[in-house]
């Protein structure tokens, strides 16, 4: 039983992996086996994590400094991990642009594709370059990290493009786990709720009366912990999953039951 969630000799490419949820994940996959290949933008972060993992785990951890919404950074990033490993048998893409709390009707075009891009185009560039390796050996598991938003309107909060840009990615997974099914690959999304990332400790803590709003439409009446998310990546990333294409998994302490 224990094999069904054993990655060893699997290669993992994580997005947004030089802090928060991203950094959980690639710890995650490093206790469960497998080597890593880990993408951000910020180089210092990437060099911290790569030899706390290391170092930590045993596996081995390379990076490459890259913004996925920029194609050249993307094709640059899975060349180099597809260099150093091979292959690729894991995409877990979790980067992406914070909301964007403004009314829509104050929000601009552009400030609206500020979070478009990322979210969407470049988790779409991500999946199509390391699907393209994929492909080659008819075998791998792609998960796309989008969003309890995906599914419902988050409420006390502006917006609208980040909601659009989960319910995006929800979809983008549907449409090429259909359309890679016949390749070997699966392609799934978790979507988590509110979470104790720095962003939103930030947040809450200049607003702690929004807090507790929070907490109230939390069935659990807590923020998760990072380390909540573990079981359902590795599930999706592993031989578990095996017959799992399409799903989207809400972690989210019951937040979308209302």
């Amino acid at each position: 039983m224990r094999n069904l969630f054993d990655l060893t000799g699997e290669t993992a490419m994580i997005t947004g992996a030089g802090k928060g949820l991203g950094r959980s994940f690639a710890g995650a996959l490093a206790q469960a086996g497998a080597d890593l290949f880990l993408i951000a933008r910020n180089e210092e972060s990437l060099i911290r994590a790569a030899g706390e993992l290391q170092e930590q785990y045993g596996i081995a951890c390379a990076w490459c400094a890259a913004d996925i919404s920029c194609q050249e950074d993307v094709r640059r990033a899975v060349s180099q991990c597809e260099a150093r490993y091979g292959n690729i048998d894991i995409l877990v893409n979790n980067a992406a642009a914070m909301r964007n709390n403004k009314p829509p009707q104050d929000t601009s075009p552009s400030e609206f594709e500020a979070v478009m891009g990322p979210n969407v185009t470049g988790t779409f560039m991500m999946c199509q370059e390391a699907g393209a390796v994929m492909r080659k050996r008819k075998k791998g598991r792609i998960v796309n990290i989008s969003s309890m938003s995906a599914m419902i309107v988050n409420r006390g909060v502006h917006g609208g493009s980040y909601e659009v840009s989960k319910a995006a990615v929800s979809m983008l997974t549907k449409t090429l786990a259909v359309e890679w099914a016949g390749d070997g690959i699966t392609v799934n999304a978790i979507c988590p709720g509110y979470y104790g990332t720095q962003p939103n400790l930030d947040f809450f803590a200049a607003d702690p009366a929004f807090r507790e709003t929070v907490l109230d439409m939390i069935p659990m009446h807590r923020l998760g912990r990072p380390e909540e998310l573990w079981g359902a990546l590795l599930l999706l990333c592993s031989p578990a999953a095996s017959y799992m294409q399409g799903v989207t998994i809400p972690v989210d302490g019951g937040y979308t039951l209302w």
